[in-house]
């Protein structure tokens, strides 16, 4: 039983030559030098996307296109070694863009490469990012960005957009300026805010121009995000479409996608599309995964209902029902910690197991609004399995840094990086 405890080719191309690389500046790491720098660009729905791929050696990428012939391509390299290509998918949607999907294989860590890919039969500038380490590892957790909820404030949907978008690109750079070694992003849901509607034509156009938003970020072309489906993407095909994940599962799935997950140094990360609320499929699927990776010694879940959150959604029918049966599942395959989003305030539970506190338990943690698009007021009586909360209407992140022998997480707000919590230490 686990012992766990909380302490509170060749020379680059021509092509190289010809093209301008992203700024690198720190530590060679691509940042806009400011936040003045930031572009919105709400027509371009071609940008690429990273998610981690079954391991570390491994990454995905996806982007969209308006050519459905040939083959999706990607094509990587160091910068005096030889230029590796590789295909992947392609998948005609009905709004006449194409989901391109490739995986890449055999990254080494703490390497330099570049890629280019083909976006309707043209190469792409190159892109430079670099492989952290595939040892002790850190990555940033963000609770719901929302894309476009903040709309509703605002005199038009494309002003709230470039809101969101605008916060989106922030978090994510105070996250890397001052974390500068982090391997990948987590997203805890609601990556967007409106839903795609068969036939609503505006419906679905506003949700793809959400899309271009949440992608518009030029960190995203170099730092890879693993997105959890939330409540407002589970019946939006664009999640699927926009994000290539790693070991898909047609078990927990809705219209935008099922269950998945990937491994990363010592680290077992279990993704649940909590919107299926057939316990059983998520139980069968984390037993697949657990008898496929029985050498991981942390496991991480992440899913979208905060089912031991602080705030509003804490009654709800289905967070309930999930409260009642899932906990169970994860305590039985010794699950170490749970990352979840969906009520936009920050909370951390004591360790749980039997629903109670239990220093052998789970830890839960609830992410706040990482851009500030929405927040819930809070409930005036705190449970009592919630250890530490944080209500106030600003955004937050969170760092967590995996090693051999502990997982060590602080959370900060956005704008003047203070602490909202203690260091939470979890040994094993």
């Amino acid at each position: 039983m686990k012992n766990k405890k909380i302490i509170i080719g060749i020379l680059l191309s021509i092509s190289i030559i010809c093209f301008p690389l992203l700024s690198i500046s720190k530590n060679n790491t691509s940042y806009p030098l400011n936040d003045e720098e930031y572009k919105i660009s709400m027509d371009d729905f071609s940008k690429i996307c990273l998610t981690p791929g079954e391991n570390e050696t491994m990454l995905n990428f996806c982007w969209y296109d308006t050519n459905p012939d040939g083959n999706s391509q990607i094509k990587i390299w160091e910068k005096y070694g030889d230029i590796m290509f590789y295909k992947g998918l392609k998948n005609e949607l009905k709004d006449g863009f194409v989901s391109n999907k490739v995986t890449v294989k055999n990254l080494k860590e703490n390497t330099t490469y570049y890629y280019s890919y083909s976006n309707d039969g043209i190469w792409t500038k190159p892109v430079k990012f670099k492989t952290k380490s595939f040892k002790d590892f850190n990555f940033a957790f963000m609770g719901d960005p929302q894309i476009g909820a903040s709309s509703k404030k605002m005199n038009s949907h494309k002003d709230g957009i470039e809101k969101d978008s605008f916060n989106w690109n922030k978090v994510i750079k105070k996250s890397l300026e001052n974390n500068d070694d982090i391997s990948f992003l987590v997203c805890g849901g609601d990556e967007t805010n409106t839903i795609e509607e068969k036939n609503n034509i505006e419906k679905a156009k506003i949700s793809n121009i959400e899309y271009a938003g949440f992608l518009n970020p030029n960190y995203l072309r170099f730092i890879p995000v693993a997105n959890t489906i939330g409540n407002h993407d589970k019946d939006n095909e664009n999640f699927c479409n926009h994000f290539n994940m790693p070991n898909t599962s047609h078990l927990g799935e809705t219209k935008a996608g099922g269950d998945y997950y990937f491994t990363y140094s010592n680290t077992l990360f279990l993704f649940l599309n909590t919107n299926n609320l057939n316990i059983n499929e998520h139980k069968e699927f984390i037993e697949n995964a657990m008898k496929k990776n029985t050498y991981m010694k942390w496991k991480i879940a992440v899913f979208h209902h905060d089912i031991y959150g602080g705030g509003i959604h804490n009654n709800d029918k289905d967070v309930k029902e999930l409260r009642h049966k899932l906990p169970y599942i994860l305590e039985k395959n010794n699950i170490d910690l749970v990352l979840c989003g969906h009520d936009h305030i920050y909370s951390r539970t004591y360790p749980l197991k039997n629903n109670k506190k239990n220093s052998k338990g789970i830890v839960y943690i609830t992410g706040s609004s990482s851009t500030g698009s929405k927040f819930y007021k809070h409930i005036d009586k705190t449970k009592n399995y919630i250890k530490s909360k944080y209500d106030k209407e600003e955004p937050t992140y969170t760092i967590i840094k995996v090693s051999e022998n502990n997982i060590i997480i602080t959370t900060n707000k956005v704008n003047d990086d203070k602490s909202i919590d203690n260091k939470i230490i979890i040994e094993k």
